[in-house]
């Protein structure tokens, strides 16, 4: 058993649930097994607190896995194309594509797809095509028109549209969304919900106990407490709520830190940079593959202050999307700013991705008490030598990208979330642990840690769950395997074999036997 507090395994172990919480955890050798007690046996497998994903979108992730194309398996935008291609011949003329989680640095022509390659069959039906990072949109020439972006276009606050040697827009927008998200067919609240049931079965699947949804709105907060009604909610569940909803989410009947539903108001979502994949996080120096950039910041310094400001006065965490060393920069002058004019001991702050760091920086966050709410795929997926953050970054900077060793040393808190890049804990544990820098590797029990007790704190919820202790909730993982006893680099082999939440068996897998 790994129990989550960053200890070394312990073998030979057992665990006592009752009424939905942790009773007794001690040697099985000599426990006391209560009369009537339903015994599950995990004898070569490992038992694991509930995985809790600090950063992901996970309603989104539920919508998705309904209505829209998935290209995250794509290994050639020609193949993206065809993908795309077979769902325009499915619909109706006039009806609108969207598809999600394409990757250019995966594929071998090494560049973001446009217009030019979707106009051929697609003339009638409006294409938008999201990026993995969700930082980066593409549309057809079709979208274009029915969202009226032409050559006369400017680029919105914090954002960008594309164009060619012409002049004319080539179908890439860079963080500009806002410009077309009104023209998206709106969906359901019954499909949205039907989104959240499939989205809770995944994650159960994958050992997943509980998320930290980034950034919703109000409507979206509402399906949650419609699925909540309805009993579609099985996981628990953190949200960040967009910081525009400033005045708004008192209305909601969610208490800030409420803990009496599986539901919880968590902080107020900020959005300060973009992504290193569409070359819009903030960078003091120029991308290395594109000398003409530096990134882009979604509002100016004094805006981000005085959001940081008012958020803080009322009482409420803080979670601020920053990934470049100059974002990161900004997030942390404005948090220092807000703690000087009204101390806090307990604050919580947390910057989400909070990738590249300088030495001084880590020790500004350290001595402020912000979080670093990170993603442990990401150098899992972008990391390796000639991968997409040796090329947008060059080797120097590489070595500041997640170094998750460094941050862990000096007790700076580090809740691992996912933000759907892919959605998998134990994909993320088995990045931190072989992380291809070999600096910034951390230890199994650290790692699980970091996805457990960790992201607990990161919402002022680690004295009732988060590890496998008396008197925690009793959400609990056991995998297939003893990941403890086989090499790092093939712990991602071991899958979930039960999750149980509360003390009820919400998931097991359909074979029931242990994997060879």
């Amino acid at each position: 058993m790994i129990d989550g507090t960053g200890r070394s395994p312990l073998k030979d172990s057992a665990v006592l649930i009752r009424d939905r919480k942790i009773v007794s955890v001690g040697n099985r050798n000599g426990f006391v097994i209560p009369d009537g007690s339903e015994v599950i046996d995990a004898s070569g497998k490992t038992v694991l607190p509930g995985l809790i994903d600090a950063h992901t979108h996970f309603l989104s992730m539920g919508i998705r896995m309904i209505r829209e194309v998935d290209l995250a398996s794509t290994r050639s935008l020609s193949e993206a194309v065809e993908k795309v291609k077979a769902r325009v011949v499915q619909i109706e003329p006039g009806e609108w594509v969207l598809g999600r989680g394409w990757d250019d640095s995966k594929w071998v022509e090494r560049r973001f797809i446009n217009k030019d390659d979707l106009d051929e069959f697609s003339r009638d039906n409006p294409i938008m095509l999201t990026r993995v990072c969700g930082h980066l949109i593409t549309l057809n020439s079709r979208a274009l028109e029915i969202t009226g972006i032409t050559e006369a276009t400017g680029d919105p606050p914090g954002g960008e549209v594309e164009k060619g040697p012409s002049g004319k827009p080539t179908g890439v927008l860079k963080d500009a969304r806002q410009l077309v998200s009104s023209y998206i067919p709106s969906i359901s609240e019954e499909t949205s919900i039907e989104g959240l049931s499939r989205a809770c079965n995944y994650a159960l699947s994958l050992g997943c106990t509980g998320i930290h949804d980034a950034g919703i709105s109000c409507p979206e907060i509402k399906v949650y407490q419609k699925a909540a009604e309805s009993g579609v909610l099985k996981i628990r569940y953190n949200l960040m709520w967009k910081e525009n909803l400033f005045d708004a989410v008192d209305e909601l009947n969610i208490t800030n830190g409420s803990r009496s539903t599986k539901i919880r108001l968590g902080p107020a979502k900020i959005l300060m940079d973009g992504s290193l994949g569409a070359r819009t996080a903030a960078l003091y120096e120029p991308y290395e593959d594109d000398e003409s950039t530096k990134g882009l910041l979604m509002m100016t310094v004094e805006e981000l202050e005085e959001k940081v400001k008012k958020i803080h006065r009322r009482g409420s965490q803080l979670a601020i999307h920053a990934i470049g060393d100059y974002g990161i920069e900004v997030v942390i002058n404005a948090i220092e700013a807000a703690l000087k004019e009204a101390p806090r001991r307990d604050h919580r702050h947390r910057i989400e991705h909070c990738e590249i760091l300088t030495s001084t920086q880590i020790e500004r966050i350290k001595q402020l008490g912000i979080v670093a709410s990170v993603q442990p795929n990401f150098p899992g997926e972008w990391s390796g030598p000639g991968g997409l953050y040796e090329s947008r970054l060059g080797s120097r900077r590489l070595r500041q990208n997640n170094p998750f060793r460094y941050l862990i040393d000096e007790g700076i808190r580090l809740p691992f979330g996912s933000d759907g890049m892919p959605f998998n804990p134990l994909y993320g544990i088995w990045s931190a642990v072989n992380h291809p820098i070999k600096h910034s590797r951390i230890k199994l029990e650290e790692a699980v840690k970091c996805y457990s007790l960790e992201s607990a704190y990161a919402s002022f919820e680690e004295d009732i769950k988060g590890s496998v202790e008396e008197g925690k909730l009793a959400d609990i993982v056991i995998l297939d395997r003893d990941i403890t006893e086989m090499p790092s680099d093939e712990i991602d082999r071991a899958s979930t074999y039960m999750t149980i939440i509360g003390g009820e068996i919400l998931y097991q897998r359909e074979d029931s036997q242990s994997a060879s």
